[in-house]
C-alpha cells in the first residue's frame, strides 16, 4: 500500500508498505526519504501518536492514508531548555510584577500558562500547519509614502451649542 508522510511544514512523500510494516520501520524509511532523524519523529495518524512497537494494521491504516510527522528537539537540547525560564514567560512575570504582588504575579502567572496548554491541547494539527506557514511566510513591509490622507471625520454629531460656540471663538 501507499501512504503519504507529511511535515508540519509541508515537505512530503510518499511511501510503500505492507499493513504488517512497524511504527519503527515506517520511522527508519521516513528518515531516510525526508531527512527527519528517527528519534526527532513522533508519527500521527488521525491525531493519534504512534507506538514504535506496533504495526500500522493496529491503527487500521490502510492504502493511501496520510501520516503526520512532527519533530521534537533532541533529549539534550529538551535538558539545556529545562533549567532556563522561557523567555516569554520570564519577560510576561515581569511585566506582571510591576502591577501585582508577589503571590498574585506568580498566581496569575500560572492561570496564563495553563490556560495557554490547554488551548495548544485543543488546536488541531490543520490549524497548527496553516499558523507555522503563516508566520514563515515573510510579507514585505510596505513603507509609507509621507503623504497624508484627508483627515478622519468623528461620527459623532455635535450640539448645536458647540457648533456655535467654535464659529464665535473662529469670528475673534
Amino acid at each position: 500500500m501507499i501512504l503519504t508522510v507529511k511535515l508540519l511544514l509541508g515537505r512530503r512523500c510518499s511511501l510503500k508498505v505492507s499493513g504488517q510494516e512497524s511504527v519503527a520501520m515506517l520511522k527508519k524509511l521516513v528518515s531516510e526519504r525526508l531527512q527527519v532523524p528517527e528519534e526527532q519523529q513522533y508519527l500521527l495518524f488521525r491525531g493519534q501518536r504512534l507506538a514504535d512497537d506496533k504495526c500500522l494494521s493496529d491503527y487500521c491504516i490502510g492504502p493511501n492514508a496520510s501520516i503526520n510527522v512532527i519533530m521534537r528537539p533532541l533529549a539534550k537540547t529538551e535538558a539545556a531548555e529545562a533549567g532556563q525560564p522561557q523567555p516569554l514567560w520570564h519577560r510576561l512575570g515581569l511585566v506582571l510584577a510591576k502591577h501585582f504582588a508577589p503571590h498574585d504575579t506568580k498566581a496569575v502567572l500560572q492561570l496564563l500558562r495553563q490556560e495557554h496548554q490547554e488551548r495548544l491541547q485543543r488546536i488541531s494539527l490543520g490549524a497548527l500547519e496553516q499558523l507555522v506557514q503563516d508566520l514563515l511566510i515573510e510579507v514585505p513591509l510596505v513603507e509609507p509614502t509621507g503623504e497624508e490622507g484627508p483627515e478622519a471625520e468623528t461620527s459623532e454629531p455635535q450640539d448645536e451649542e458647540e457648533e456655535e460656540e467654535e464659529e464665535g471663538k473662529a469670528d475673534q
